[in-house]
């Protein structure tokens, strides 16, 4: 249905950035990703401060990675998503759950809210099990899977009046509105307080930029 090459680009660049970011939350960093990670631009002058600030953090630290990095980032994962040491009022808990219910309980009304929404988009959450589906890795992952099929849509990959483009999008503001803007922010602020490696502390500032952004970037495509 849409044919820019531009707009083509940016469709596949957000979809991978969300399959990025659902792996860095989903667990720690292996050799091969940190590899992987190096090689990657981190452009710091894009104008959005945010953004760049969590550009300039990450990037600086995968370029002065020692031999260690990958033990002291597996570390640094652990505390922030893997220990229970701390209140949930305090914790950096990666689920949404705890972070917009009163009590601050795990497996509350908005896991059930977001697997619902998962099956009616026809999609399951293969880590549920283990994280949760409200956990931050499995609703990057839907979003990831939401960003996917617009751009099929663009691909001409479906056949497409352009209901479907229309009602993809429309989900994708809804989950960002209703099950990440409602409750990340905060938690990257908990997350940027409680790392202690600048790549973490640059991950939480990237990942709320980017939402907001992202965010931006859907109600333009809707208009």
């Amino acid at each position: 249905m849409v044919t820019n090459d531009a707009l083509h680009a940016a469709l596949e660049d957000r979809a991978a950035t969300y399959g990025l970011l659902a792996r860095l939350f989903n667990r720690e960093v292996d050799e091969a990703l940190l590899e992987g990670l190096r090689a990657l631009p981190f452009p710091a002058d894009t104008g959005r401060p945010d953004l760049d600030e969590g550009a300039r953090l990450m990037g600086a630290y995968l370029a002065a990675a020692h031999d260690d990095a990958r033990t002291e980032l597996a570390v640094d994962f652990a505390r922030l998503f893997l220990a229970r040491l701390r209140s949930t009022r305090v914790a950096c808990y990666p689920n949404e759950s705890v972070h917009t219910s009163d009590e601050r309980i795990t497996m509350g009304e908005a896991r059930d809210e977001v697997r619902a929404l998962y099956l009616r988009e026809g999609l399951k959450a293969a880590d549920a099990t283990r994280l949760g589906d409200d956990h931050i890795a499995l609703e990057l992952e839907f979003m990831q899977a939401l960003a996917a099929r617009s751009l099929a849509c663009a691909s001409g990959d479906e056949a497409d009046d352009g209901t479907r483009w229309r009602e993809t999008l429309a989900a994708q503001a809804a989950f960002l509105d209703g099950h990440l803007l409602n409750w990340v922010p905060a938690f990257a602020d908990l997350m940027a307080d409680s790392a202690q490696t600048d790549f973490y502390r640059g991950l939480a500032a990237m990942l709320a930029a980017f939402l907001r952004d992202d965010r931006a970037f859907v109600e333009e495509l809707r208009n």
